[in-house]
């Protein structure tokens, strides 16, 4: 009782020795409903949170008319979507990288070596602002260049353009954000990824509101008051997550040292194993930018529709997704302890979970498709235009829901290079697709969104077949 003080909100920790014995108790993951419904709640929570922010942005501009600039509501939704998945682009490259060191940090938490994971965030750090100082230039050059030569109407081009070059400011925000949702979720501590995400929602919502329609003395800057407000909400969850990091007593540990001496071997290796996430996500989701592009060519009205329809994913794959991250942890820490036989039954309870949820929240979608788009736009043609397209949508969500936990859990055995072999065939099937259907035959959207079934279900089958041959077993896992 010496080294612990009751106190009115818990227990605190007054001897280090006592507080490193509690967190080598917390750090390895149980194989249970339990612990998977504990780890993955916070996280659904917290993605949630940002679809908040997405659904809030589509649903302002859906209901927005422009007052000047000769841009009607459409214009604005369908450069939302083209630049929006653009900008998606190029956080998925930052959360490539992120999930790669979340495999490295999950793998020394589970073999409780704290200062391991503290020195692999440190350096990530280096990493993640370094990344993004490049995308940013990058941006600078590609993102207009990419937007005049594949947009073809003139104003959607126009606002793509003027979008993109205040959104990608907030990189660095975004991805230093999602290291250190790594590393809450790396060390069992997922319900603080929550605190972030409510920061940035509130700030979101309110600057959301004020800067497109103009309220009181703010002018009224339409799509462009949705990219600042997005870039000031990324900048208030970063500094709420850091803020954490620093103040919270649990986290003594893994001595975090911001302005620490770059480790270049460490950086190297966890590049190196990051790299193959890195350009898996830049595959998956510039492939999306592609099928934005060529629905554009459908129509601007196929556009708006789609951009829409971009929402539904997040809604209704909200659990799904929370639970792929969880699958990537719990995989990689389960090995870690040295449990190869508990990796397979454990990937199938978070596929139940994950169908079962989606299965619930597709269905109130399907039941109530015209009610649900009415929510997101008052352009009544664009609701029925949707509502084919919508019920595919849903459906592809289920698919999603089973083959990309197979995938997180082949990343979670740490042989990435798989990870990239998969995502490069799934990929060129559904280029491939979606260039002959859309492009080349022109035919109506509901075939251009059946592509998704394409992607998910070769993604499935390619990552069923690995984990259940045991090959990931005998791969070399070593980590740094």
């Amino acid at each position: 009782m010496k080294y612990v003080r009751e106190q009115k909100n818990g227990f605190r920790i007054l001897n280090p020795l006592l507080l490193h014995t509690f967190m080598q108790v917390s750090t390895q993951i149980q194989n249970s409903y339990a612990n998977i419904i504990k780890l993955a709640l916070p996280i659904c929570i917290a993605i949630l949170i940002p679809q908040v922010n997405i659904l809030t942005n589509t649903v302002f501009l859906g209901y927005y008319t422009p007052t000047h600039g000769n841009f009607t509501t459409q214009d604005l939704l369908a450069a939302s979507g083209i630049a929006g998945i653009y900008y998606l682009t190029l956080v998925m490259i930052g959360y490539g990288l992120a999930s790669g060191i979340l495999m490295l940090m999950s793998r020394k938490a589970g073999e409780e070596d704290f200062q391991g994971v503290g020195k692999i965030f440190s350096n990530g750090i280096i990493m993640t602002l370094s990344l993004s100082v490049i995308l940013i230039l990058a941006s600078l050059f590609i993102a207009p260049m990419l937007f005049s030569a594949t947009i073809q109407d003139a104003k959607i081009q126009a606002a793509a353009i003027s979008f993109i070059q205040i959104r990608y400011w907030g990189l660095p925000f975004i991805l230093v954000s999602q290291l250190a949702n790594s590393f809450f979720l790396a060390t069992s501590n997922s319900k603080l990824i929550i605190v972030g995400s409510i920061v940035q929602t509130i700030v979101n919502i309110i600057l959301d509101y004020i800067l497109i329609f103009g309220i009181a003395f703010f002018p009224e800057l339409g799509l462009n008051g949705t990219a600042i407000a997005s870039v000031c909400s990324e900048l208030a969850c970063m500094l709420s997550l850091l803020l954490l990091l620093g103040r919270l007593t649990q986290f003594k540990p893994y001595t975090i040292r911001y302005f620490a001496s770059p480790d270049w071997l460490l950086i190297k290796e966890t590049f190196i194993k990051s790299s193959p996430l890195i350009m898996q996500y830049f595959l998956s989701i510039g492939a999306w930018e592609i099928f934005f592009i060529y629905v554009e060519h459908l129509g601007k009205a196929e556009s708006a529709v789609s951009q829409l329809l971009r929402s539904v994913f997040g809604i209704v794959g909200v659990a799904t997704w929370a639970l792929a991250s969880t699958c990537n942890s719990m995989v990689s820490n389960i090995i870690g302890q040295g449990k190869l036989n508990e990796v397979i039954p454990m990937i199938l309870k978070i596929v139940k979970l994950s169908f079962g949820v989606s299965f619930v929240l597709g269905i109130l979608v399907l039941a109530f498709p015209a009610e649900f788009l009415r929510l997101l736009t008052a352009d009544e043609s664009l609701v029925q235009m949707g509502r084919v397209s919508l019920r595919i949508v849903v459906l592809a969500t289920w698919m999603l829901s089973v083959s990309t936990i197979f995938f997180n859990g082949v990343l979670g055995t740490g042989n990435t290079r798989m990870n990239m072999i998969f995502e490069f065939v799934a990929i060129f099937f559904y280029v491939s697709y979606i260039t002959i259907v859309i492009e080349k035959m022109h035919l109506p959207l509901p075939y251009a969104w059946a592509s998704e079934f394409v992607y998910w279900s070769s993604l499935f089958m390619m990552s069923a077949i690995y984990l259940y041959s045991g090959r990931w077993k005998k791969a070399n896992t070593t980590f740094v």
